[in-house]
């Protein structure tokens, strides 16, 4: 007897358990009905209860309904809705369309709340697979924070974050829906801080499949698929460019009231490590080196076009406005008038590299920026005499020539006129990559560890070969 009592007096709790939707929903459906209590762990009537689940969009049946009173008529019992009525809104067809559009665009707004959420925590405590925080009317919990593998995730002890700053955004928005009498749709936000991009759908098998493609987690802007096509490599049989040859280039591509500021011609060598640099999936930093800079190949570097075809990439122009930035890209041979090839790019500031092979000038350029960034990679030298007697040059224009730095490892591995000495010994690999190098001068971040910035660690091979074998690779570190 006591236990068919508590049956027809159920807590909050477990009405919400019922309808699939957490105790705050409840609670707010609960005030909205008039009836106010202490907590979700507060037993209700049956009248209530019933009240509360029609709410909450799930119809009492003979199971859940309170027993009629003995002295009530069937006739005069309230009807309930039949298994096939739904008591929950939904939005007319022409409605739909508008409405899945409104809920897009609410998801994506609130990626910057949780990327810099997650960001603060620190890379260290962050797993290496992207997170999604998601909404899941069918899941337990219907609230959540999994790992892109699906693993659980929960922000560690000491970090600062709660899994409340987390989910509540969420919540809020779905009550949005709920005020509306219509069942909030299910949502799965992913966030990758390591590569700074997200996406989202509508649930985690959405989300790898990742249909929506990726966002900057910051400025919303699109971001171009990852590149699964060749990358981009040089052009060792084309023709070479001498600093004379520039000049030519420049001013082919160039009218009075608009001309780059600089020139700058990469060397040969430089070009292949930046190529070689863009063997792996790190996300460089886009820092511009010049705002309006021509930047001249000494060879072109084939590039991938989506067709499957190559082009071969003589020079990329990149001027940066106030609010804009443009990158237009050039071919061109030795006496030949330039011929722009591929799309004219356009985008707001801040410029942010895209890694695709749509648009692999931007992989090139960003990595070139972040070696001369790195100390002790490249050297510069002014080349002023390469418009000597040609006319319309301006004072300003004079070339940059910009190499691999003479004496360091990444000339041992790059430059031509760089010999390997010592002894006579058994050949072994340097794999090149980029590292993470901690900064302690740059600062340190919430978390209190120094900021991080990539650096590049040369690839060759040293040693003689003639002697031995290539033995297992190496790792030199080089200290910028």
């Amino acid at each position: 007897m006591r236990h068919h009592q508590r049956m027809d007096r159920p807590r909050v709790f477990e009405v919400a358990n019922e309808a699939k939707t957490d105790v705050r929903t409840a609670m707010a459906a609960l005030r909205r009905l008039g009836v106010e209590v202490a907590g979700p762990t507060v037993r209700i009537n049956g009248d209530v209860a019933a009240q509360l689940r029609m709410s909450l969009g799930r119809p009492p049946t003979a199971a859940t309904a309170p027993a009629p009173p003995a002295d009530v008529p069937a006739s005069k019992l309230p009807r309930l809705p039949r298994p096939t009525e739904r008591p929950t809104k939904r939005p007319k067809s022409r409605q739909q369309g508008i409405l899945r559009a409104e809920h897009a665009e609410a998801v994506k707004a609130l990626i910057p709340t949780l990327y810099a959420a997650l960001e603060g925590v620190g890379s260290g405590s962050l797993p290496d697979s992207p997170l999604v925080v998601f909404h899941d009317g069918e899941a337990h919990p219907h609230y959540g924070v999994r790992t892109l593998g699906g693993d659980s995730w929960r922000p560690p002890a000491g970090s600062g974050l709660s899994m409340n700053t987390l989910l509540d955004p969420l919540r809020a928005l779905d009550r949005r829906y709920v005020a509306k009498g219509w069942t909030p749709p299910n949502v799965a936000i992913a966030i990758d801080v390591t590569r700074r991009r997200a996406w989202h759908g509508r649930s985690l098998a959405a989300v790898r499949k990742n249909e929506t493609g990726h966002f900057d987690p910051v400025t919303l802007r699109a971001l171009a698929r990852a590149s699964t096509g060749q990358a981009p490599r040089l052009a060792h049989r084309a023709q070479l460019f001498a600093p004379s040859h520039v000049p030519f280039l420049r001013d082919g591509i160039s009218s009075p009231g608009d001309r780059p500021e600089e020139t700058f011609l990469l060397h040969e060598e430089l070009l292949r490590l930046a190529v070689d640099s863009l063997d792996g999936d790190e996300q460089l930093d886009p820092t511009p080196v010049h705002i309006n800079g021509l930047w001249t190949f000494a060879r072109p570097v084939i590039m991938r076009r989506p067709d499957g075809s190559d082009r071969h990439v003589r020079a990329v122009w990149y001027r940066q406005g106030q609010v804009v930035w443009r990158m237009r890209t050039y071919a061109a041979g030795v006496g030949n008038d330039p011929k722009e090839v591929g799309e004219r790019l356009v985008g707001t500031l801040p410029f942010v590299a895209v890694w695709d092979e749509d648009r692999p000038e931007q992989k090139l350029l960003a990595a070139v920026w972040a070696l001369m960034a790195q100390g002790g990679v490249t050297e510069s030298e002014r080349d002023a005499g390469s418009q000597d007697g040609h006319a319309g040059a301006l004072p300003h224009e004079s070339l940059v020539v910009v190499r691999v730095k003479a004496g360091t490892d990444h000339a041992k591995a790059y430059r031509a006129d760089e010999g390997v000495p010592g002894e006579a010994r058994p050949a072994w690999s340097v794999r090149g990559h980029w590292r993470k190098q901690p900064y302690p001068s740059l600062g340190y971040d919430e978390a209190g560890d120094p900021v991080t910035k990539l650096i590049w660690i040369a690839s060759y091979t040293k040693g003689d070969e003639a002697v031995g074998a290539v033995a297992d690779d190496k790792v030199i570190s080089i200290h910028a």
